[in-house]
């Protein structure tokens, strides 16, 4: 559909793990990040259990895609309890950027042209607009050498 080029796709892919990401952590699991800041290990650790209990075990993450001849729409949906987007500290703020997480967010605002989230805050809609005026190469579904 020519909605991006092959930059722009390996960043679109980079936005869409970490909104996976977050699903999976932050929503499934239910594990803040306040605790990957203190203690990595103790974070994955916590990821481990977790994923083999109930209630966090049966949790599914629900992915949509819509691409037309403008955009492209991911929609990324946990079975968690959902936050409140509005809290999220500012990922551009200097006081944040050392900050070790965080960044998923960043690169998802940066890399789509649009992020949002429904009102429960348990699924995020990454949306990437066409630029018009992005020329494509004729051979640009032909494989790479």
């Amino acid at each position: 559909m020519r909605i991006c080029t092959r930059t722009e796709c390996l960043r679109l892919g980079v936005a869409i793990e970490e909104a996976l990401l977050n699903a999976f952590y932050h929503g499934n699991l239910e594990i803040s990040s306040e605790i990957r800041e203190q203690d990595h290990h103790a974070y994955h650790q916590l990821a481990e259990q977790r994923s083999a209990q109930r209630p966090w075990s049966d949790r599914r993450i629900h992915v949509s895609v819509t691409v037309t001849p403008t955009e492209a729409t991911y929609r990324v949906r946990d079975e968690g309890p959902g936050f409140d987007p509005s809290g999220l500290p500012d990922p551009t703020d200097p006081a944040n950027l050392d900050r070790p997480c965080g960044r998923g967010l960043l690169l998802m605002r940066t890399f789509m042209s649009r992020v949002s989230y429904n009102s429960t805050g348990n699924e995020v809609v990454l949306t990437k607009l066409r630029n018009p005026e992005t020329e494509f190469p004729d051979d640009l579904d032909s494989p790479e050498e």
